[in-house]
């Protein structure tokens, strides 16, 4: 927030005549109180549109002391699971104030399931504040497997069209973004459906699927000596796996016309719209406590811990990547039904 001067133009004897009757400080002490850019003296609520022991609810709760420093207030997290998600970000559009003091830590593309649902509220009812965390979704085959890229898996399943299977979660990028391959190369492959991440991990090692696609961080933690990564869905290398090739970059050397989005599990802060327009100085205080939390030495740390590596995207990068996916869920919104 930027400070407001006042000055008066007034000669510099005169201005001393007005301190020494006090006038000066009382100035002064009016335009430190307009200029502070601190959180107001009230409680900050993150809400969590999921259960207790999901990675958004761990990364809200993780965040919230060190926000508690940022902001000098005291910051609380508040479970509102249901629906996917649904439940709870519905609930805080209907009831919660639209000054600040409510907040989602949301999950992608959760969040956009809700949407295409109709569960009663779309994305524009929001603005994003920033992006936290973000892991890219790969494909992934058994560190056995006779596909030993991502090229030499399409041909296999090319050359037996249906034979071949992937595990997936329902309305989930597992099966969107195997689905986004199939149809743009006219492939054909047979989805199998489980209850988690972990599960179809199992079913890839235990040889009932062929291959599965998920998130590369939550994958190499829990499998990552067991399974081989092909190809990832970003648009420039993974940090901590930057051998990975990018799907882009095999379909360029496929001689395939084909590009797809980059696509991410992710987890961001969203607030009501009409919070920035409302409350500007708020929003800015908000999103700078927020990006130095995030990129504390603390957060990161404690990210790591946990095979998350967290980062702050600000606004508006952050509203531009995440309406792009949101195109992509909309094509495939009949896998959300």
């Amino acid at each position: 927030m930027n400070k407001k001067w006042f000055t008066s133009g007034i000669l510099a004897g005169s201005l001393a005549v007005l301190a020494a009757c006090g006038g000066g400080e009382e100035n002064s002490n009016s335009s430190n109180a307009e200029s502070d850019n601190s959180w107001p003296d009230e409680e900050l609520t993150l809400v969590v549109p999921y259960s207790v022991g999901g990675s958004a609810d761990r990364q809200a709760r993780a965040l919230a002391p060190i926000l508690e420093e940022e902001l000098d207030t005291s910051v609380v997290v508040e479970n509102r699971e249901g629906g996917g998600g649904a439940s709870g970000t519905n609930a805080h559009k209907q009831n919660d104030p639209e000054d600040g003091t409510h907040i989602i830590y949301q999950s992608h593309p959760h969040f956009e399931a809700g949407i295409v649902r109709e569960a009663g509220y779309e994305f524009e009812d929001f603005d994003i504040l920033g992006i936290t965390h973000s892991s890219p979704i790969t494909i992934w085959v058994d560190k056995d497997s006779e596909y030993e890229t991502m090229e030499d898996l399409l041909v296999g399943i090319e050359n037996n069209p249906g034979d071949l299977s992937y595990a997936m979660m329902s309305s989930s990028w597992s099966d969107i973004s195997v689905k986004m391959i199939m149809d743009e190369l006219g492939l054909e492959v047979r989805d199998v459906p489980y209850d988690g991440g972990g599960p179809m991990r199992t079913a890839l090692m235990g040889g009932e699927v062929d291959f599965i696609a998920s998130d590369i961080e939550g994958t190499l933690a829990g499998a990552g000596e067991d399974l081989r990564p092909l190809a990832i869905f970003s648009n420039e290398p993974y940090e901590h796996a930057a051998d990975v090739p990018l799907i882009n970059d095999v379909m360029e050397e496929m001689g395939e016309d084909a590009e797809f989005p980059a696509v991410s599990n992710r987890r961001f802060v969203q607030v009501k719209s009409q919070f920035q327009e409302s409350h500007p100085e708020r929003w800015e205080t908000l999103e700078a406590a927020f990006e130095s939390a995030v990129e504390s030495e603390e957060f990161k740390q404690w990210g790591e811990d946990q095979s998350m590596y967290l980062g702050w995207i600000p606004s508006e990068e952050a509203t531009e990547s995440l309406s792009q996916t949101v195109e992509v869920i909309y094509d495939y919104q009949d896998l959300f039904q």
